[in-house]
C-alpha cells in the first residue's frame, strides 16, 4: 500500500519550526500563522470528538491559546506543530466532555429531588451564614486562588481548562484548589 506524504503527492512540506521559535520570542503573527496553516485540521478533530460547532470552535481557540501560553515549553517533532496542537484539542475536547456529562448528571440529580427536600429558616440561615464566611475567605486568598476557585467551583471547569486560562500547569490549579478546600474546611468547621 502506497502512503501518502506531501513529497509524493508533490506538496510542499510546511517546516512550523521557525514560526514556534517567533512564537517563543512573543511575536503574536507567528500565532496567527501558525493558527491560519492548522487551525482546519484542529477543528475537525474537536469536532470528530465533540459533535457540536461551538464547542469545537471553543476548544480550537483554547489549543492555540495553550499554545501561546505555553510557548517557552513546547517542544515539535519533525517540522510540523500540528501533532501538538491535535493532541492538546483532543484532550481538552475530552475535558469538555467529562465536564459537560458531570453538568448533565447534576442537573439530572437537581430534577430528581422532591418538594419535601426544601430547607427549613433554620437551614437557610446556617447556608447564609456558611456562605457568607466562604465569601470572606475567598476574598482573603491571592488574586489566583481566587480566580481558580472560581473557574473549577464556580464554572464547573476541569482543573485542565482552568490551567490553560490561567496559564497554569494542571497540578499547580489542583495544588492550589487543594488548599484552599483545606482551608475552607478548617474555617467552616472552626465555626460549627
Amino acid at each position: 500500500m502506497l502512503a501518502l506524504t506531501p513529497e509524493s503527492t508533490g506538496e510542499s512540506v510546511i517546516d512550523d519550526r521557525p514560526a514556534i521559535e517567533r512564537l517563543r520570542r512573543g511575536d503574536r503573527d507567528a500565532l496567527t500563522q501558525l493558527y491560519r496553516r492548522h487551525a482546519g485540521t484542529v477543528y475537525w478533530n474537536a469536532f470528530g470528538l465533540l459533535r457540536s460547532r461551538p464547542d469545537a470552535e471553543e476548544m480550537t481557540a483554547d489549543a492555540f491559546l495553550t499554545l501561546w501560553m505555553r510557548r517557552h515549553e513546547v517542544e515539535i517533532f519533525g517540522n510540523s506543530a500540528l501533532p501538538w496542537l491535535i493532541v492538546t484539542v483532543k484532550n481538552l475536547s475530552r475535558n469538555r466532555l467529562r465536564s459537560n456529562e458531570r453538568r448533565r448528571a447534576e442537573h439530572l440529580d437537581d430534577r430528581d429531588r422532591s418538594a419535601t427536600d426544601t430547607p427549613s429558616a433554620e437551614d437557610l440561615a446556617a447556608l447564609d451564614e456558611a456562605m457568607r464566611l466562604v465569601r470572606a475567605v475567598i476574598a482573603a486568598l491571592p488574586e489566583v486562588d481566587q480566580e481558580i476557585f472560581r473557574l473549577c467551583m464556580v464554572d464547573g471547569l476541569t482543573y485542565q481548562e482552568a490551567a490553560a486560562r490561567l496559564g497554569l500547569k494542571h497540578g499547580s490549579v489542583r495544588n492550589r484548589l487543594s488548599r484552599v478546600r483545606l482551608r475552607l474546611q478548617r474555617e467552616l468547621g472552626d465555626r460549627g
